[in-house]
């Protein structure tokens, strides 16, 4: 069954293009991993946002997910550290849809 990740980040506004660099190159890296099918990136309209970037994936299971976070999640997490970014991963079912 697929699961959607739905991650949310507070970032600096003098990191924002760091950010978002480093996100570019992430990606490259995401998309190639089993079970991935598709994501999203969303920037918040409003600079004061609590989360001014959000990022939404669909994989193909759970399993294939934790995966794919094992081997990303500690050079992932350094890097956020060092932008101060604060960051908020879950996964989600979808419960309905309208």
């Amino acid at each position: 069954m697929p699961v959607t990740l739905i991650n949310v980040f507070t970032v600096p506004g003098a990191k924002e293009a760091e950010f978002v660099q480093w996100w570019q190159d992430v990606k490259e890296h995401i998309t190639k991993q089993a079970g991935f099918i598709s994501g999203t990136f969303h920037k918040s309209l409003k600079p004061d946002s609590r989360f001014n970037y959000i990022n939404v994936a669909i994989w193909e299971n759970e399993t294939l997910y934790w995966k794919a976070y094992e081997q990303s999640v500690t050079p992932m997490k350094a890097k956020l550290g060092q932008l101060g970014v604060d960051m908020t991963p879950a996964l989600y079912h979808v419960a309905f849809e309208y």
